[in-house]
C-alpha cells in the first residue's frame, strides 16, 4: 500500500517569540523543501507574533518561496508555496 503524500502542512508557531518560532518556521521549512517544489503543496505557518510574522516572511522570501500572508483571528496565516523561479521552469 502507497502512502499519498499530504498536499498541505499546517505548523501552528502561535505562542513562541522570535527567534524561536523562526527557528521551527525554518526547521519545517527545510523538512517539506522537496514537497515545497511541487506545484500542489503548501505549508501554513500560522504566527500571532507581528515580529515573527515580518521575520518569517523575510526569511521565506529570502529562500525564494512565494507566500501570502492572511489575518486570522488571533494571528495570521503565511501560506509558503513553490517558488516562482521554478514556476517558470527556471532553477
Amino acid at each position: 500500500m502507497t502512502t499519498n503524500p499530504p498536499s498541505a502542512v499546517s505548523v501552528d508557531v502561535r505562542g513562541f517569540v522570535c527567534p524561536s518560532s523562526l527557528l521551527i518556521a525554518l526547521r519545517e521549512l527545510n523538512k517539506y523543501r522537496d514537497s515545497l517544489r511541487t506545484d500542489d503543496f503548501t505549508m501554513e505557518l500560522m504566527v500571532d507574533n507581528h515580529d515573527s510574522t515580518n521575520r518569517i516572511c523575510d526569511a521565506v522570501k529570502s529562500m525564494g518561496y512565494d507566500f501570502q500572508v492572511s489575518d486570522v483571528g488571533h494571528g495570521y496565516c503565511i501560506a509558503v508555496s513553490k517558488p516562482k523561479i521554478l514556476k517558470d521552469g527556471h532553477l
